[in-house]
């Protein structure tokens, strides 16, 4: 029973069951790409090493999540990734957190 079925919509919300099966078979695929060094799933260039190493588990990925979610947690992936690196570097050139608190940003 694949969520992702193309171009069809779907019409109701996951339901908690399908969510979790959504989220198990995420977590296992982003496991497979942290394990072989893949920072961007989506971009171009890595694809044959996507296809290569994690083929398989991209494919359950993709199956058991809505076409939405495959493409908004690869990108939220690949956005906290580039977000930890830059925050490791201001901090080992020295930078340190503001003293105060800014309204409606979050951390």
């Amino acid at each position: 029973m694949g969520l992702n079925s193309g171009s069809a919509k779907m019409d109701v919300a996951p339901d908690k069951a399908s969510r979790r099966k959504c989220w198990d078979s995420r977590d296992r695929f982003f496991q497979c790409l942290n394990d072989n060094h893949i920072d961007n799933s989506l971009d171009p260039a890595e694809l044959p090493k996507v296809n290569e190493k994690c083929a398989a588990l991209k494919k359950q990925f993709e199956s058991d999540c809505i076409d939405t979610w495959v493409k908004y947690f690869q990108e939220k992936r690949f956005n906290d990734i580039v977000r930890k690196r830059y925050i490791a570097k201001l901090e080992s050139e020295g930078a340190q957190p503001l003293p105060f608190k800014i309204e409606g940003v979050k951390k």
